[in-house]
């Protein structure tokens, strides 16, 4: 296990120094030695990515010090594509699927070896692929010529499908690439690909949705950290893909000013008569004053995808509300009301809850409770839940938590993502 581990770092030296964006990516990544999987896989275990390696192939199939660091970087590749995160892979023919994924990222493994099983374009002589296309361009390529290849050879039942040996493909379009993808079609791949969109163990779209996001920080995190003469390493596709994961990090809007302007506009007001001011009409007491007064129901989403750091954040705001006057009722709700109880200036110790998301208990208890007189509901979620179907009330403003999801369901009010 020590000469693997050993052989591993010494890889990852060797990309540093030539390539050090994707060493810096890989640091980040979990390593696992294990006999799991037959050849070397990303996947998703424990709210991480993981790299995993079989021993036995990496330090006696892989020949040269050259393929290794090729496999690694492969692996690397599949990362930043977000290949992982592909949770419709069981539409799809999972074995051109996988060709069609290596075709996209072994465009990008430069001057390393990759070993003799690696799907690459010239793979597919007279299929004409064209460089940096999608996964999807390059699965309906393979599917094509798959269906054409299996209409050539539907005649004879035991000729049927793709894998038999020294067939005629000269009646399809591309006959010297039907006869490679027959070959290959049943060949082990250096790279395994069964761990893609799922989590090992327990998992849910929140958990993939979070993972996903500590991704984009380690792939932007690793860029920053790579020197500025070294940068020109890094291809101009992966730059752009690093830039618009920045872009879409970015707070389009400042959450605190909105949520503060919804606090402020649910605000009512009152005339009240008081000893303390003279009439400006009159001169005499009692004189009058402006009263604001507000109450907010504050729902706050306390499912398991809802990490402490976010809570603690969310409270801060509450507590500015607090301290201006407002009245503040707050509403702890997963799949159902937990509970409910006003806030008076200290945070809670805990949150009761911990399980799945339903927009619609919150709205119900609103409705039933209409003689409190919310002027306003903020709800905090991550926005992982089916449409509300029960109309509140009162106004509604969604705080979105960063990993949240953000879309036309959350109705009602409007929605803003925590940044």
């Amino acid at each position: 296990m020590q000469n693997i581990n050993d052989e591993l770092s010494r890889c990852i030296i060797k990309l540093l120094i030539k390539e050090p964006f994707f060493a810096h990516l890989l640091s980040g990544v979990v390593r696992t030695i294990s006999d799991e999987i037959p050849t070397a896989a990303v996947g998703m275990r424990g709210g991480n990515v993981n790299l995993y390696i079989n021993q036995n192939f990496f330090m006696n199939d892989l020949a040269t010090i050259s393929n290794r660091v090729a496999v690694i970087k492969h692996e690397t590749l599949h990362l930043m594509f977000k290949h992982i995160f592909r949770m419709d892979i069981q539409k799809y023919d999972l074995r051109l699927f996988n060709f069609a994924a290596d075709l996209v990222v072994n465009q990008f493994i430069g001057s390393w070896d990759l070993p003799k099983s690696a799907v690459t374009l010239s793979t597919f002589p007279d299929m004409s692929l064209e460089p940096d296309q999608t996964l999807e361009w390059y699965y309906k390529k393979l599917s094509k010529l798959s269906n054409e290849m299996k209409k050539v050879s539907k005649n004879t039942k035991e000729n049927e499908g793709i894998g038999q040996p020294d067939s005629d493909w000269s009646q399809t379009s591309s006959p010297e690439s039907a006869s490679a993808l027959e070959k290959i079609y049943d060949i082990s791949s250096h790279s395994d690909h069964s761990m893609w969109g799922k989590v090992a163990g327990e998992g849910s779209s929140a958990q993939v949705k979070s993972i996903e996001s500590k991704l984009d920080r380690m792939i932007v995190q690793s860029r920053d950290r790579t020197p500025i003469n070294d940068r020109g390493s890094i291809p101009g596709k992966i730059n752009q893909m690093i830039d618009a994961i920045i872009e879409k990090r970015k707070p389009q809007m400042d959450w605190r000013r909105a949520l503060r302007i919804f606090s402020t506009n649910s605000r009512r007001t009152r005339v009240v008569h008081t000893m303390k001011r003279v009439s400006k009409r009159y001169g005499t007491r009692p004189g009058i004053k402006i009263k604001r007064f507000q109450k907010m129901a504050i729902a706050i989403d306390t499912s398991g995808s809802i990490l402490d750091e976010y809570l603690s954040l969310f409270f801060s705001e509450i507590h500015g509300m607090w301290r201006q006057g407002a009245e503040i009722e707050i509403i702890e709700c997963d799949a159902a009301v937990q509970r409910h109880y006003s806030y008076k200036g200290k945070f809670p110790k805990f949150v009761k809850g911990r399980g799945g998301t339903v927009f619609d208990p919150v709205f119900q208890f609103l409705k039933e409770n209409r003689r409190m007189q919310f002027d306003g509901c903020i709800y905090f979620t991550d926005g992982y839940a089916s449409e509300p179907t029960i109309k509140p009330p009162c106004k509604v403003f969604w705080l979105i938590t960063p990993d949240g999801d953000i879309g036309d369901h959350l109705k009602y009010g409007r929605a803003i993502k925590l940044q």
